[in-house]
């Protein structure tokens, strides 16, 4: 696992016909498919895999806020841009930006909050990261505490009040 203090880059596609809307732009649900398939490979990167789920656990996320800030259209090549931004021996906190060809302005962005679950003898229970995962996990968080982030991460939705 490289180390970087920079986000790390997780996923990437082109943007098929079929996540487009009646509107002409990126359906607001596949902003939630590609941060999924962005989170999916920030566990990759940690080497989280089909080994350590069998005999450790695996992750919920249980938290999300996604901010749309510009339209992406049919064809449009969009990437993540990864930052953990903090971690326990039970918990991820996931930021990435979804950006649209060479710009560098986010089209979008997520923050998550990640659960490491395990199966017990009642069903599946939070419980603590096993290792090397868990220290690989310490370490990126540590790296990525360095780069600023927006003054939206940590905020809610806003409400009308």
């Amino acid at each position: 696992m490289a180390a970087s203090p920079q986000p790390i880059r997780t996923w990437h596609t082109v943007v098929p016909p079929a996540w487009i809307d009646y509107n002409g732009h990126l359906n607001e649900g596949y902003y939630g498919v590609a941060f999924g398939d962005a989170s999916d490979a920030l566990l990759d990167h940690l080497g989280f895999d089909g080994d350590y789920r069998e005999a450790h656990g695996t992750f919920y996320t249980v938290e999300t806020r996604i901010r749309f800030l510009r339209e992406v259209h049919e064809g449009s090549e969009i990437h993540a841009a990864t930052l953990l931004l903090g971690a326990d021996e039970k918990r991820l906190h996931v930021h990435h930006d979804l950006l649209a060809g060479d710009s560098p302005d986010p089209v979008a962005t997520q923050e998550a909050m990640m659960l490491h679950v395990a199966r017990g003898p009642d069903g599946p229970g939070v419980a603590p990261m096993s290792e090397p995962l868990l220290g690989r996990a310490l370490a990126l968080a540590a790296l990525h505490a360095t780069v600023r982030v927006g003054d939206h991460v940590g905020s809610g939705v806003r409400t009308l009040r």
